[in-house]
C-alpha cells in the first residue's frame, strides 16, 4: 500500500516537470491572487492546511479530503488584507454522497480592491511626470479598481484503502480597470493515512495550466505547481493536539522571492499548530511564507467562529474572520 502512495506522489511531481517544460508561454506571478487562502482557521495556522482540510474549504485546499465529510457544512469568511489594500471574501459548502466514502463541494472566492492609477499622454506640463523610456507626459486620469471572481465546484471519494484522490475545477473572472479576462483551469488532489494520526497530501495547482484570455486580446497561463502536506494529531485528556507542514513548490524561476530555489524551482514554507478544548475552544499558531500567524475558534452546537492574524514586516497585518456551520 505504501508502495502505491509513493507512486501517486511521483508521478504527480513527474506531471508538474512536464507541464512546466511545456507551458513556456505561462507568465510569472500570473496565478498570485488564488495564493492568499481561505478560512481563518488555516490562516491562524500558518496556511498549512493541505494534509488538514475535510470541510467547506477543501475546494481550496485539497478536493481529496471531500471524501472525509460526514455531514453538511458551510464557511463564509471575510479578510481585510495589508491595511485595507486587499479585501477578499470566500463562502464554500460541501456535503457526502450517501453510500459511497465520498463528497462533493463547492465555493467562490472574490478578492478586491482599488487603486490602480490610469495615466493618458498630456501636454499640461502641471502635476506631469516625463517618462523617460517614451519621453511623453503622463498625468493620472482616474483611480480604477480590480476584482477577481474564483468559482470552484470539487469531488472526492476513497480510491483504496486509506488513501483518496479529488478534483477540483475551476472558472475564472478577472477585472482590471477596464480590462477583462475569462480563464478555466483543474487542480488534482491525493490524501491518505500513513499512521493512526499521521496524514500526507499532494495537490496539483493548475494541472494543465489554467489558460486566461484578455479582452485586450493577450493571454497568458498559470504555471503547474505542487502542493504537499502532512499533519499529525493525537488527544490527551480533554484535549487535541495538531501539527501541520506544507510546502509549494513552483517552477517560475523566483528565486529571491521565495523561501528556498533551486534553478527554476522554488518553494514556499508553512508550518501551524493547534490546541483544542474538547473540540470547543481552539488556540492556533503558525508561519505563513515566514510572517508570523496566529488566531482562535470557538464552536458552540452547530456553528464555530475563528478570529486569525497574519504578521507583515512591509506591509500592514491583516485579519481574518470566518463563521462555519455544520447541517
Amino acid at each position: 500500500m505504501a508502495c502505491s502512495r509513493c507512486k501517486i506522489i511521483v508521478c504527480i511531481s513527474l506531471a508538474v516537470l512536464a507541464f512546466s517544460n511545456v507551458n513556456s508561454y505561462a507568465a510569472k506571478y500570473s496565478g498570485e491572487f488564488l495564493e492568499l487562502g481561505v478560512s481563518a482557521r488555516s490562516l491562524g495556522m500558518g496556511g498549512a492546511f493541505v494534509a488538514i482540510a475535510e470541510d467547506a474549504t477543501a475546494p481550496y485546499y485539497n478536493p481529496a479530503g471531500l471524501y472525509a465529510v460526514e455531514q453538511k457544512s458551510a464557511i463564509f469568511m471575510h479578510t481585510e488584507s495589508f491595511g485595507n489594500l486587499i479585501n477578499q471574501d470566500f463562502i464554500g459548502g460541501a456535503m457526502p454522497l450517501k453510500g459511497r466514502d465520498a463528497g462533493v463541494g463547492v465555493a467562490l472566492i472574490r478578492l478586491g480592491g482599488g487603486g490602480i492609477k490610469l495615466t493618458e499622454i498630456s501636454n499640461d506640463p502641471r502635476f506631469a511626470g516625463i517618462n523617460p523610456y517614451d519621453g511623453n507626459i503622463y498625468t493620472v486620469s482616474r483611480i480604477g479598481k480590480h476584482a477577481d471572481y474564483v468559482a470552484m465546484a470539487s469531488f472526492g471519494t476513497r480510491w483504496r484503502g486509506a488513501t483518496a484522490l479529488g478534483i477540483t475545477g475551476k472558472l475564472i473572472y478577472r477585472k482590471l480597470a477596464d480590462e477583462r479576462a475569462y480563464g478555466l483551469g483543474i487542480d488534482l488532489g491525493m490524501k491518505s493515512v500513513l499512521m493512526r494520526n499521521l496524514r500526507v497530501a499532494a495537490v496539483l495547482k493548475d494541472a494543465s495550466a489554467t489558460f486566461l484570455s484578455y479582452s485586450s486580446g493577450s493571454t497568458e497561463s498559470i504555471y503547474p505547481s505542487l502542493n504537499l502536506g502532512g499533519a499529525y494529531d493525537f488527544k490527551k485528556s480533554d484535549f487535541r493536539f495538531l501539527m501541520a507542514a506544507d510546502a509549494a513548490i513552483k517552477f517560475e524561476h523566483r528565486q529571491e522571492t521565495a523561501s528556498m530555489s533551486l534553478g527554476g524551482a522554488s518553494s514556499d514554507f508553512f508550518f501551524g499548530g493547534e490546541i483544542a478544548f474538547r473540540d470547543r475552544i481552539s488556540g492556533r499558531i503558525g508561519s505563513f511564507r515566514g510572517d508570523l500567524t496566529a488566531g482562535a475558534g470557538i464552536r458552540l452546537s452547530r456553528f464555530s467562529i475563528d478570529f486569525a492574524y497574519l504578521s507583515h514586516d512591509e506591509l500592514d497585518n491583516s485579519y481574518r474572520i470566518n463563521l462555519g456551520g455544520y447541517f
